[in-house]
């Protein structure tokens, strides 16, 4: 009996190519610029600009690599003490520098289409609604969520910047799991990611709806390691409840 619904965030839910931006490649940039700007720092010259995008570059591979998470908050402190500014820019000010990065992104945030009707639809149904999602700094979802009045839908929220592994490890799963006290196969998890999504959430034991609103028709192995493939969030609700009835929906 499925009892709950886990959901990616981005690209799933939301979609935001400057938060991505940001937990991706900008955020060396973005931080300094800021930091420039305000004054307590002197804008940094080419070289050290490089440095730093160097090192950011290398913690999000090695996170990516080892299923290891670091938060923007570890990046950022990191490329202070490497340019020697760990006293003009002390951990308050690495902790507003970050917030303040983020919630310029949430102007730039758009629902996915379908997503307030499918939770209000599932919330209905009193399934359990909660989100396992890769991202360097967790506050940015739930001020997402709180912007866009969808924090209720959630009783749980598991993000790697938290819980110190990201997908496709396992780890995260199982983490995401003892917290809403569920088995396996209590669960369907949604998400738009091939290998980190789909394929990791099989291997776990869940099944997995792939989220597919565009693109070209997926190849026979990943349609098969699918349970069920999905071009509209509106379209889950549907495949949950005759999953549970026992007769399945045609794709």
């Amino acid at each position: 009996m499925i009892k709950a619904v886990l959901f990616d965030f981005n690209e799933t839910l939301i979609r935001s190519p400057a938060w991505m931006s940001l937990e991706t490649r900008s955020m060396p940039s973005e931080a300094f610029n800021l930091l420039a700007a305000q004054g307590h720092i002197l804008p940094l010259d080419p070289e050290r600009q490089a440095h730093a995008q160097n090192i950011f570059r290398q913690a999000r591979e090695t996170a990516n690599a080892a299923g290891r998470e670091t938060t923007h908050l570890d990046d950022l402190n990191a490329m202070v003490t490497a340019l020697g500014l760990q006293f003009q820019v002390p951990q308050n000010l690495v902790e507003q520098t970050v917030a303040t990065l983020h919630r310029q992104c949430l102007p730039k945030v758009n629902i996915i289409d379908g997503t307030v009707e499918t939770l209000a639809k599932l919330d209905s149904q009193n399934y359990r609604i909660g989100i396992i999602s890769n991202a360097a700094y967790s506050p940015f979802l739930t001020w997402t969520l709180e912007h866009f009045e969808l924090l209720h839908f959630f009783e749980n929220i598991v993000v790697s910047a938290d819980v110190g592994v990201r997908k496709p490890s396992l780890e995260i799963f199982r983490i995401a799991l003892e917290q809403f006290d569920l088995a396996p196969i209590d669960v369907v998890y949604v998400g738009d990611d091939f290998q980190k999504d789909i394929v990791a959430a099989k291997r776990f034991g869940t099944r997995a709806i792939w989220f597919r609103p565009e693109g070209t028709p997926p190849l026979s192995g990943e349609r098969a390691a699918a349970d069920a493939i999905v071009s509209e969030l509106t379209q889950i609700p549907t495949w949950v409840d005759q999953w549970n009835s026992g007769t399945a929906p045609e794709e």
